[in-house]
């Protein structure tokens, strides 16, 4: 939840930290929110095709978005 107030955040890294699909889940739901985030990277994090998609869906939105790493 202290992620979404994180309005003017433009980079979130969270790679190395095994979170599976279901944190995964738990970020996508909070990245909804962060437009003027331009780099995420969730690599090494073991959230698979379940998490990947959760992912996906979450930062089609997100215009300013320019490097995914999963």
């Amino acid at each position: 939840e202290a992620v979404r107030e994180l309005t003017s955040l433009t980079s979130l890294d969270l790679g190395d930290n095994r979170i599976g699909a279901e944190g995964a889940g738990r970020v996508a739901e909070a990245v909804r929110e962060l437009t003027s985030l331009t780099s995420l990277n969730l690599e090494g994090d073991r959230i698979g095709a379940e998490g990947t998609g959760k992912v996906a869906e979450a930062v089609r939105e997100l215009t300013s978005l320019t490097s995914l790493d999963l």
